[in-house]
């Protein structure tokens, strides 16, 4: 047996070229016809990125879901087990024609090949194939219906022999083989793919994010070269995208009357060939699509039935980029429009809330709804969710990572598909709206996954509840992934962290002080407390009682600060907090706070947890947040580049403060993502950090 080479010093993950859109000959009417249409349409779109030339001309994500955090991207993950095969092709390990049986030690009485399997040759029928299940040694010994090569009936059974074969002739699982070979020379990053009695699915269950779709998608469209580097051979790619198959009687997706039928035009090695180019295609619409005629990628992940809707509104824009192309229209960048112009994720184009209403239950498919409940909760609810736990819902987007101890009930058998004991936990997100005829509508989101559910409580009280789309295989349980799934990574020269709702629980103090104080001056407390949090008190008083003389303001404010100052009952930490500065005490790091140097060491003190040794108070800046004056401020004190930091935030004042300092933003709490920071947290216990062995930070989020 051959050993795979060792991949070297994991590669630093370079991002993309991110370049104006009309430098690349995409016209800004298209790109947004495209973001507007997948929303109207109610194709539920969760992330978006669309690059030519290996350039990205534009990227979003529809919140809850994060560009950055892997998502199910189901059969997508075929094409991954095609290009294992491929490099044991390249290496002499095996032979497209050679039997199966004879790879995988099975008795092969029927002479199904490798290629057959890359094909869904097998001559198996459809029956035939659901009856198999993900048994390569069932699916050689079941005689087929066709010859071997003459039938094509699509076939994941197949796929998971291959992964099997990849596994059988080198000892590795598939995506370890994978990992020096493809995943490191592409800079995809640790991920995860279910298995099916040790053996990697390799039909499904790889987690991606739509940056690693189009870097796959981007080698395969230039001949398997990325990056001036070969990563696979061009001539396996070549084959791999060549019409195999006839699916002309595919029963797949429906096409309108007097359209192409996108999975009737034939199959590769593992992909699809399309009316422009190929794709990797994953149920409920994950795709990566390949116009090699116009060196364009589309990388998406949703949740739709429609899936070929999905489609006519990305060859509605490959047609836009190619009239565009013909035409040789101008690529003035002063004339175009950069991606933040665009719709982004947190703006309020792509969190489409009406579109979400549109929405409905699959009411034919199972949902276990018993011991459900929708219980008022102060400015919300609590759901109880059977199998998943208790979740906070607003009327934000409020996230939440349950394990398998948090359910409200165990299953009584797991699924074969979730056969890795790590894959413990779900990332979900809630979001509820009281609607006008007195009935509640919330949506729970998995966000590693296409999947949500739907609830609603009627006026009179009643509940019902499904899946918008069901997963395959199962319920929650097969949702379930591992912690690296959930996993964020980011590299800061400094993190700069707001004080009270970020590290310090001081609601309790600030809400009676402010409400007493808006009381005694005839404002709607309120009101109030929608706009102090993250302000300096005095500027708060300026904007609520804007005609008074800013010397009376200027000493109220001094008697609140005193007041606040005295009272710290009920002070405590953040959860994780203390654990968080304890970690970042040999690394350079910032408080920034709109409090007082005074206030600031007593809630501190107060709280149990430790002062950082650089400290922005409100003494030493003229403008509060909103303003980013505090935080640059605090890069100048730690001689770091203000786009090198990293800000951490509750308040919504303080994350537009770090944004507009130029900084990446971790909002933390329930209500942060509603602001558009550039990550979201549920508390501290979600940030890890570690010397990055340069001088920064190496920052790791749940």
């Amino acid at each position: 047996m051959t050993p795979s080479p060792q991949s070297p010093r994991p590669r630093p993950r370079s991002p993309l070229m991110r370049r104006d859109p009309a430098a690349l000959g995409i016209p800004q009417a298209a790109l947004l016809a495209l973001a507007d249409r997948l929303a109207e349409e109610s194709l539920d779109p969760h992330a978006l990125l669309i690059a030519r030339g290996g350039d990205v001309a534009f990227e979003t994500a529809w919140a809850p879901y994060a560009l950055d955090r892997p998502a199910l991207v189901y059969s997508a993950s075929k094409t991954y087990t095609a290009l294992a095969i491929g490099y044991l092709a390249d290496e002499r390990r095996l032979r497209l024609d050679d039997s199966a049986g004879m790879l995988l030690g099975l008795p092969d009485p029927h002479g199904i090949t490798v290629r057959h399997l890359l094909t869904m040759n097998t001559g198996h029928t459809g029956a035939q194939i659901e009856a198999i299940g993900m048994d390569p040694a069932r699916l050689l010994a079941t005689g087929p219906s066709h010859a071997p090569g003459t039938f094509f009936a699509y076939n994941s059974p197949a796929s998971h022999a291959l992964s099997a074969i990849v596994t059988a002739v080198t000892g590795e699982r598939m995506t370890d083989y994978l990992r020096p070979r493809l995943l490191d020379p592409l800079g995809i990053g640790e991920r995860w793919m279910d298995s099916v009695d040790g053996i990697q699915t390799g039909a499904s269950g790889f987690h991606l994010t739509v940056d690693d779709l189009t870097r796959t998608a981007t080698m395969l469209g230039a001949g398997g070269v990325f990056r001036g580097t070969q990563v696979a051979s061009d001539w396996f790619i070549e084959e791999m995208t060549r019409p195999w198959s006839n699916t002309a009687a595919f029963d797949g997706p429906v096409a309108a009357a007097g359209e192409v039928n996108d999975w009737a035009l034939g199959y590769g090695y593992q992909v699809w060939r399309s009316r422009h180019g190929f794709r990797l295609d994953g149920a409920a619409g994950q795709f990566a699509l390949v116009v090699p005629e116009l060196d364009l990628t589309i990388a998406y992940q949703g949740a739709t039935l429609d899936t070929q809707a999905t489609l006519r509104a990305f060859w509605a824009f490959v047609d836009a980029v190619g009239v565009a192309s013909v035409a040789g229209e101008a690529a003035d960048a002063s004339e175009g429009i950069y991606a933040s112009e665009l719709p982004a994720a947190g703006d309020p184009a792509p969190d489409t809330w009406s579109s979400r209403e549109r929405l409905t239950i699959m009411t034919e498919a199972s949902f276990e709804a018993d011991g459900l409940m929708l219980s008022d909760a102060g400015d919300g609810w609590t759901l109880a969710l059977p199998g998943v736990g208790t979740l906070p819902v607003s009327d934000a987007w409020t996230a939440a990572r349950l394990s398998r101890g948090d359910a409200l009930s165990a299953p009584s058998s797991r699924p074969e598909a979730v056969a890795d004991p790590a894959a413990d936990d779900l990332r979900l997100a809630a979001r509820g709206e009281q609607r006008s005829d007195g009935s509640v509508l919330v949506h729970v989101v998995d966000t590693t996954s296409p999947h949500r559910v739907i609830v609603i409580r009627e006026a009179d009280g009643s509940l019902r509840a499904g899946w918008h789309i069901p997963p395959i295989g199962g319920g929650w349980e097969v949702l379930r992934v591992p912690s690296v799934v959930t996993r964020r990574l980011a590299r800061s020269s400094a993190l700069l962290l707001d004080m009270d709702g970020t590290l310090v629980d001081s609601h309790a103090v600030v809400e009676r002080l402010w409400t007493q104080w808006s009381i005694d001056h005839g404002i709607d407390p309120a009101y109030t407390l929608s706009i102090i949090h993250g302000r300096q008190g005095q500027e708060s008083m300026a904007l609520l009682l804007p005609d008074r003389p800013p010397e009376v303001t200027i000493a109220e404010n001094r008697e609140l600060l005193a007041a606040e100052t005295a009272q710290t009952e009920g002070v405590v930490a953040i959860a994780g907090a203390g654990a968080l500065l304890e970690g970042l005490k040999t690394l350079p790091h910032a408080l920034v706070t709109s409090a007082t140097r005074a206030l600031a060491d007593a809630r501190m003190e107060a709280a149990g947890i430790r002062m950082p040794a650089v400290a922005v108070t409100a003494e030493d800046v003229v403008r509060s947040k909103p303003d980013p004056e505090g935080f640059l401020a605090a890069a100048r004190r730690l001689g770091v580049e203000p786009a090198d930091a990293i800000v951490v935030e509750d308040s919504a004042n303080g994350i537009a403060a770090g944004l507009a300092a130029g900084m990446r933003v971790i909002g933390i709490g329930p209500h942060a993502a509603a602001a558009g920071p550039t990550w979201t947290v549920p508390d501290a216990t979600a940030i890890h950090v570690q010397d990055d062995g340069d001088g920064g930070i190496r920052l790791t989020l749940d």
